[in-house]
């Protein structure tokens, strides 16, 4: 799409952009986005641990440091 088209677009239906950019901006998204990064780093690292304790704990671990880092960041934003 051209850039002008999209220039159009958004001033002429402006409540639908801001909503979609609403639903983009959801913390959801962010977390999916963990989990499934949590999920390759773990397949990564499958060859590579010889224990099936390390496999399934440093993803999870992974998942819930930065799940939390999220949360904290957030927490910082909102109160800016």
């Amino acid at each position: 799409m051209e850039s002008n088209t999209k220039k159009a677009l958004l001033n002429e239906q402006r409540e639908l952009a801001e909503e979609v950019l609403d639903i983009y901006s959801l913390k959801v998204f962010s977390i999916l986005d963990l989990l499934l990064f949590s999920i390759f780093f773990g397949l990564l690292l499958h060859p590579l641990l010889p224990s099936l304790w390390l496999n399934l704990l440093l993803p999870v671990v992974f998942f819930i440091t930065f799940t939390a880092l999220l949360q904290i960041l957030d927490m910082f934003h909102k109160k800016s």
